[in-house]
């Protein structure tokens, strides 16, 4: 395989990360501005709990493949660039020069493969622990609309929203 198509495969590859990285983030992070996220009822099953996080949870596999096959690719194209340098070297006479644009040319092959790697695995930790307290919050209003009392449930409430915690009262005199 030629080495400029794995350059060209890095550099695809990093685009697709940084785009998978910020829809995730607008569609996890900022769903107002992105999509009208879906709000749970009182009245929501379990299988709808699951289509809801199957729906969160786009996009991650790819991002994981992308974080696990980046560095890998490349590597290959710092070994293809690394052999085109020794060919090179192998016709001249002993010069420097002539093997050191390869050879910074496989360096950055490897640094674009860490350059895509790195912070699509960074990326996947931080919105896979979103989706996992987004999912945690909507079964817990799940859970409280199912022991509340009939009527009273909160339908409107959705797990984007963060909890309400009231001001811990205090009693007279003190």
């Amino acid at each position: 395989m030629n080495a400029k198509i794995l350059d060209g495969l890095l550099i695809f590859t990093a685009g697709l990360t940084i785009a998978l990285i910020v829809w995730k983030a607008l569609a996890l992070y900022v769903p107002l501005l992105w999509a009208k996220p879906k709000i749970l009822s009182a009245r929501a099953t379990e299988a709808q709990m699951a289509e809801w996080v199957e729906d969160l949870e786009a996009g991650l596999p790819l991002l994981a493949t992308l974080a696990g096959a980046a560095p890998f690719v490349g590597l290959a194209a710092t070994v293809l660039h690394i052999m085109q340098a020794l060919r090179l070297l192998g016709g001249a006479a002993m010069d420097a020069s002539v093997v050191a644009g390869p050879i910074a040319t496989a360096l950055n092959s490897t640094l674009l493969g860490l350059a895509s790697a790195v912070p699509a695995v960074i990326a996947y930790n931080l919105l896979s622990r979103r989706i996992q307290v987004l999912e945690n919050r909507a079964r817990r209003l799940l859970s409280q609309a199912g022991d509340a009392a009939p009527g009273t449930a909160d339908t409107q409430r959705s797990p984007w929203q963060l909890p309400v915690r009231h001001a811990p009262t205090t009693g007279a005199g003190g």
